[in-house]
């Protein structure tokens, strides 16, 4: 499994508070990620890697990526699987 490729991130404070706290596309309804891009936005929504210039345009800084590409979370279709693998159970739609 590689994490870099979860759609799922995790911002890191060791040295201020030592919260964690998680980051995922909060699916907006006005999505600013794809400001100035001639593309259906609901056929984007269903498309888990996007471009990697979309990352920037994010205001919470919620997509994560590797390479030349960015992890959009499309809820798997409607069976997101982080639910189904997280151990602890503290994932949940």
């Amino acid at each position: 499994m590689n994490t870099e490729k979860s759609a799922i991130r995790i911002l890191k404070d060791d040295l201020d508070t030592s919260i964690n706290q998680p980051r995922i596309c909060l699916q907006c309804k006005e999505m600013k990620c794809l400001e100035g891009e001639d593309v259906v936005e609901e056929m984007e929504k269903r498309e888990f890697v996007w471009s990697r210039d979309r990352i920037e345009r994010c205001p919470f800084k919620a997509l994560g990526g590797l390479g030349q590409d960015a992890y959009h979370c499309d809820l798997c279709s409607g069976k997101p699987q982080c639910v189904k693998v997280c151990t602890s159970e503290a994932i949940h739609i």
